[in-house]
């Protein structure tokens, strides 16, 4: 009792010191050791002391420059840029034998893990530590400056036995674009005389805030999914280091205290061996350890779960280490009030710095448990893997460009890919040689190759911390089979995403018209490149039976189609412009030589219309979702190279909409805008344009009367005990969080131009659910009878999902309104979502309006 009163005595002393000087002395945050005088202190390089400011990602970047300079225990890495060209730094951080062996160190753990073999004579563990993949949890990053400071010059046992029995490699900022967002903001809003009132403009970023990178992407549910290049480089890294520990330094709510691992009990996910808990709760006694001695509040087994290999703190369970959260009570500036008194960021930081060496600690202590662990760890999830009836998936597609982004994606993971060296003829799917690739679960990385293809729809918890299902093969709209058998033929390997050819084939001379296939995943990126030529091109609303160099073809509804008359380009300019597309975008062409001569559809028919060029705008600002709206952006800019117009939401009574025939309203709660705002959109809307909504934004619509549908009554009969404990976890337990649901389409409505099967896969997240319009055109996309694929699913759900439309098309004067009821972009990896999405934007002119539902007004 007498040595935690005098814990707080100190702290409240060390409080008064930084609220009196805004600086605090070296030993606050690190132990009083002797350190090398020939490096430099962060104090020294930065000019002020770890706390006073936020650190910039410049400030950190050249401070970890200094230090490898400085330091023969730091080596820096370079291991990519991020989209605002900010380098992503790996400090490798051990004892200067190590850094020399460090190729041989490598592949020691590489062997420990796919071998099975005993740990080498003094091998030294590693551990990743990465701090602040969210910008705007800022102890993170300004801790490992601190971190590194303190390994790089500490003169002591403790610190020789860090560097000695293990390479740390320490990413500093998972986040640089977030971060200088975030820094710059709060540095900014710094006062002399500390503000620490919570409504203070300080601690109210401007949106979309510093949590998300450069598109607004959260990077931590990127890891799997690796969409963004700071989640490429760091998984390409942890492959070729294969770490024994792996550290995630978070921060959450003001009033909260300090959460480690493990998570919830009942949320780790089955795939992991139970080892690898027990490892994490004996590392989480040397954290408690460590807050204890300095009078920190701290919980674990409580909010987070261990379950979505696509977070930070999960993907290395995946792969043989030991992943492990933190999550701090944030500032989210210099001093704010909390239930807990004063939250300064100092101390914020200081906690960040004390488990970072606890761990560091609890390594040295359980280095051998850790390498048994790693040793163990291959042989005991094959041999539970071997126990279960799949052995395999098979897949395939008729898109090769689509095909080699899923292998391509496979590959970046390390896991084991076969080309098919047969026909396959399974539950009516071909599966052709040569077409068509093989992942065996009996591989290096099972677990991923697993997670990414498997089904799961029963859980031991009913609570999910993130999405309960992510299966990447229905997320980019495969055909895939469950192998019950499959030997492996080492020849069969792929070891590169494989290389395709692409033409325009057919005639040499005298061509008619060019036709661009619809399955294509880049077809409506080619179009838009079409379009900027002032080249028109014309969409197939029917099948065409045609003939190619004397083979007859089918050419699906959807097929575009450019004719080499009536064009702003003569024949010649527009046939270079066919091999540029084929060449830059992958996309197959064939050349005809006539208009379809008198077959009942030819290339003059009025189903084969120009489709109109779209000048699209997306809402931003306040209120509006930034992730949903980040998505529209990277996939716009990313993915179709079309320029779409971000508009600010408070702005948008005053901008004048003439110049767009599309605008997007993503996820969100549009309180900002009021009857002006919605009779703007109303009027731009009944003039012949499009609104397309997301999600959330399709009940604002239906909320202002601008589309109707009627919400169906909740039917969700999760658990009511009434025991007052249990109301958190039993509300949770009728949430859909995100989970995967079948729909069933309608192939002959532009929205599904260019799919070949009626049932397509969408990330459910919700529990919204509407009865069908009364025009049963009007919506080409309902949740199948057998809706569920993988996930989550509450108790008493099935008759309010069954047969509710997941998409409904509206019209309004003589325009129209998409209604998603999902999001189709969802966290940029939902390729069969991006498709649907690519034709509402390209294809709304050519719906029919007899197929829509009327509005309020008609």
């Amino acid at each position: 009792m007498k040595h935690l009163f005098l814990i707080i005595i100190f702290k409240i002393s060390i409080l008064a010191l930084y609220a009196q000087s805004d600086k605090l002395p070296l030993q606050y945050y690190l132990p009083d050791i002797k350190y090398n005088t020939q490096i430099p202190t962060p104090e020294q390089y930065l000019g002020f002391q770890i706390g006073q400011w936020h650190v910039t990602h410049d400030q950190l970047a050249g401070y970890f420059k200094v230090l490898d300079a400085a330091s023969d225990r730091v080596e820096l890495v370079e291991y990519g840029k991020t989209h605002e060209n900010r380098p992503l730094l790996l400090a490798i951080i051990s004892s200067p034998e190590h850094l020399k062996n460090k190729e041989k160190i490598k592949k020691q753990h590489e062997d420990l893990l796919f071998s099975g073999e005993s740990p080498k004579d003094k091998m030294p563990a590693v551990v990743w530590q990465g701090y602040t993949i969210h910008g705007n949890e800022p102890s993170g990053n300004n801790a490992a400056l601190l971190v590194a400071y303190y390994l790089a010059a500490g003169q002591s046992k403790e610190v020789n036995e860090v560097l000695d029995n293990m390479v740390i490699l320490m990413d500093p900022c998972l986040n640089p674009d977030g971060v200088q967002r975030f820094s710059t903001w709060v540095n900014s809003h710094k006062s002399v005389h500390l503000v620490s009132d919570p409504v203070s403009r300080e601690f109210s970023e401007v949106w979309p805030g510093g949590r998300f990178n450069h598109y607004w992407f959260d990077m931590n549910r990127d890891w799997l999914l690796l969409t963004q290049p700071e989640s490429r480089g760091r998984v390409k890294l942890m492959h070729e280091w294969h770490p024994d520990v792996l550290t995630d330094h978070h921060e959450m709510g003001t009033n909260s205290t300090f959460f480690f691992q493990p998570g919830i009990p009942t949320g780790n996910n089955p795939n992991t061996p139970v080892e690898n808990f027990k490892m994490t709760e004996e590392i989480g006694k040397f954290h408690a350890k460590a807050l204890d001695s300095i009078g920190s509040l701290y919980y674990t087994k409580y909010n987070f779960d261990d379950f979505y290999y696509g977070k930070g703190s999960t993907y290395p369970d995946a792969i043989g280490a030991i992943g492990i959260l933190f999550e701090q009570a944030s500032s989210r500036g210099h001093l704010q009030e909390s239930i807990n008194g004063p939250l300064s960021f100092p101390f914020t930081i200081k906690n960040q710095v004390v488990t970072s060496l606890s761990t560091q600690k609890a390594t040295v202590s359980l280095k051998s448990g850790l390498l048994k662990y790693k040793s163990e760890f291959q042989k005991n999830v094959l041999s539970k893997i071997d126990r279960e009836s799949v052995k395999a998936y098979i897949f395939t597609d008729n898109d090769d460009l689509k095909m080699n982004k899923f292998i391509d994606l496979l590959l970046q993971h390390h896991i084991e890919v076969y080309s098919s060296e047969t026909d396959i003829q399974m539950n009516q799917k071909k599966f052709s040689k040569g077409k068509s690739y093989i992942v065996p679960l009996h591989q290096k990385n099972p677990i991923l190759a697993k997670t990414i293809f498997e089904t799961v729809k029963t859980f031991q918890d009913s609570s999910f911390y993130d999405v309960s299902g992510w299966t990447l093969s229905y997320a980019y709209g495969l055909t895939v089979e469950p192998l019950l058998s499959y030997n492996v033929n080492s020849s069969a390997k792929i070891l590169h995403t494989p290389e395709f050819e692409t033409s325009v084939s057919g005639e040499n001379e005298n061509i008619y018209a060019y036709l661009l296939p619809p399955t294509q995943y880049n077809l409506h990126r080619a179009i838009y490149y079409l379009q900027s030529k002032r080249i028109t091109v014309r969409i197939a609303q029917t099948d065409l039976s045609y003939v190619i160099s004397g083979q007859p073809r089918i050419f699906p509804k959807g097929t575009a189609v450019v004719t080499c008359q009536n064009q702003s380009l003569n024949s010649a300019d527009i046939a270079t412009t066919m091999a540029t597309l084929t060449a830059d975008y992958k996309i197959n062409i064939h050349a005809a030589a006539t208009g379809n001569g008198t077959s009942m559809y030819t290339l003059g028919h009025p189903l084969v219309l120009p489709v109109t060029k779209p000048e699209v705008a997306y809402i931003v600002g306040p209120g509006i979702s930034a992730q949903s709206s980040g998505e529209i952006w990277h996939h716009s800019d990313i993915n179709l190279a079309v320029p779409m117009t971000m508009l600010e939401n408070q702005r948008f009574r005053t901008t004048s909409l003439k110049r767009y025939n599309t605008i997007i309203l993503p996820e969100g709660n549009y309180s900002l805008w009021g009857e002006t705002e919605v009779n703007k959109l109303k009027e731009w809307c009944q003039q012949g344009n499009t609104i397309i909504g997301i999600g959330s934004a399709c009940s604002w619509l239906i909320d202002k009367k601008i589309v109707t549908l009627n919400q169906r009554k909740d039917a969700f009969s999760g658990p009511v005990s009434g025991v007052y404990e249990n109301v958190e976890r039993e509300a949770e337990a009728r949430i859909i969080a995100g989970s995967i649901f079948n729909t069933q389409v309608d192939l002959s409505h532009p929205l599904f131009y260019g799919f070949e099967d009626s049932r397509v896969a969408v990330i459910k997240t919700g529990n919204k659910f509407f009865d069908v319009p009364g025009n049963k055109y009007a919506s080409p996309s309902k949740y199948a009878q057998d809706f569920l694929i993988s996930g989550y699913l509450p108790r008493g759900a099935e008759s309010i999902i069954r047969g509710a439309p997941a998409i409904t098309v509206h019209s309004s004067g003589n325009g129209k309104i998409i209604c998603f009821q999902d999001d189709p972009l969802f966290r940029g990896y939902w390729l069969a979502g991006q498709k649907i999405f690519n034709n509402a934007v390209f294809y709304n002119s050519l719906i029919d309006k007899k197929t829509m539902e009327s509005g309020y007004n008609e």
